[in-house]
């Protein structure tokens, strides 16, 4: 197997590839629960400075895998333009979340929360690279990356005393179409697919709204969706908010 570990999806035999909700995937979704977990427990109790230090490294630490997988598609010759590039909702929390690490900007850091938690887990749990073994580059890199784009949020809720704020959430989605706006030249000057504009990926809910009622109006009940998961992510916070229960105080060099 581990001869395949570098190859491309479409050199690897039938029988070392993966599946959705197969052994290997659920495993891997079981650590990165495991792993989540053990850090909040382990750094919620650290002083702020140490906490704010271990979430800057969570944050670079993206560029820096991101890269990885750039530099394996060019040194395997697969490497383009149209696929390769951060530029996929996921991979621009690659340039955002550093960003927001060194500004702390209000917006990004909702951003961070809102399109940081709920697409990542959902490329945790339809993956692209589904179809790869467990002990290949393309697996471990692209669970790695979204494992840590979904944990942020987490680690600034429970460790950071983070407060969601669902207020700023329009000036998010405005936001994301702005990017997807951006993106549609940019798919049409490289052939490319990203925001998933023009070619729904396969084995994701994209793929069965794509079934039902085709291009480019999967794009409308995809953004319903999205829409969704927002309202389910935020319903705790302003549950807590609007019934009035009483807030956990941090110090004011605590608030994030």
């Amino acid at each position: 197997m581990l001869q395949f570990f570098f190859a491309y999806r479409t050199e690897i035999p039938d029988n070392l590839k993966g599946q959705l909700f197969s052994p290997q995937h659920l495993m891997t979704l079981t650590i990165i629960l495991a792993v989540w977990v053990t850090l909040i427990l382990l750094l919620r109790k650290r002083s702020f400075e140490a906490r704010r230090k271990f979430l800057h490294s969570l944050c670079f630490s993206l560029p820096v895998l991101e890269l990885s997988r750039i530099i394996w598609f060019v040194a395997i010759g697969h490497f383009s333009f149209g696929d390769s590039l951060p530029l996929h909702l996921c991979g621009l929390m690659c340039i955002l979340m550093p960003l927001m690490a060194v500004t702390e900007h209000p917006i990004l850091k909702e951003y961070a929360f809102a399109v940081g938690f709920a697409p990542a887990v959902i490329a945790l749990l339809t993956p692209d690279v589904w179809d790869y073994p467990a002990i290949s580059f393309q697996y471990i890199q692209s669970m790695t990356v979204h494992g840590v784009i979904s944990f942020i949020p987490v680690f600034m809720v429970f460790a950071m005393g983070y407060k969601p704020d669902i207020r700023k959430l329009p000036r998010v989605i405005g936001l994301v179409l702005v990017f997807a706006l951006i993106m549609v030249p940019v798919d049409l000057l490289t052939n490319g697919n990203y925001f998933f504009l023009f070619k729904a990926p396969p084995g994701t809910p994209i793929e069965v709204f794509d079934k039902l009622v085709g291009w480019p109006w999967y794009i409308l009940p995809t953004f319903l969706l999205g829409c969704v998961l927002w309202g389910i992510c935020y319903l705790p916070f302003e549950a807590a908010r609007l019934l009035g229960r009483p807030k956990i105080r941090l110090s004011s060099a605590d608030k994030g």
